[in-house]
């Protein structure tokens, strides 16, 4: 019975190549989506394409290698314009969707201890939904609302790389930390 069986031995060596292999996937997986979106002469006729799109660049963002690069010092002028404009281009896709869809691609998070913890959970989420007409798309007005009071890990993610990014440009910019209100109105001072 041993003959059928290989046991494979890990090695931590090698997430850093899964890593990359996936970064390098998702990527590309969105250049074609966005490819096939802009055929199209509005975002209704690309809704399939838009959703996975978004799906693979929020997946991008989710990648622990992707979430070391943007919380370390910001790096060239360049390569910070660049990760913001990347950032926007994903936020304008997210901007066509509706909260419906959003929550189709991306489930709210079976998570029930929130009041315990003092942090985002399900009926969290549910509650803050209710704000929202799911069936409208977020715009720009609604966006950001939506992504911090909707618990899903990977949005998680995505959003928290997001401030890393916009953090970067503006270290680049100012040479400062971004101004306290924005932080206040994320609620990441209270986590800090």
């Amino acid at each position: 019975m041993s003959e059928k069986f290989t046991v494979i031995n890990s090695d931590s060596s090698n997430s850093g190549n899964i890593e990359k292999r996936l970064e390098q996937l998702y990527m590309k997986a969105f250049g074609k989506e966005l490819a096939a979106i802009s055929v199209y002469s509005d975002w209704n006729q690309s809704r399939d394409n838009l959703k996975r799109a978004v799906f693979y660049a929020v997946k991008y963002y989710g990648l622990e290698r992707i979430d070391r690069r943007h919380s370390r010092e910001p790096g060239t002028y360049e390569q910070v314009s660049n990760d913001f404009n990347f950032l926007e281009c994903v936020k304008t896709l997210m901007k066509q969707l509706t909260p419906r869809k959003i929550m189709s691609i991306f489930p709210i998070s079976k998570e029930y201890d929130g009041e315990k913890w003092d942090c985002k959970d399900y009926y969290f989420t549910v509650e803050k939904l209710k704000d929202f007409q799911l069936d409208i798309p977020l715009g720009d007005e609604r966006l950001e609302e939506f992504l911090w009071c909707y618990w899903n890990e990977d949005l998680f993610a995505f959003d928290f790389v997001s401030i890393s990014i916009i953090s970067n440009r503006y270290k680049i910019q100012t040479g400062g930390h971004l101004p306290m209100q924005r932080l206040q109105y994320r609620g990441i001072l209270k986590m800090l």
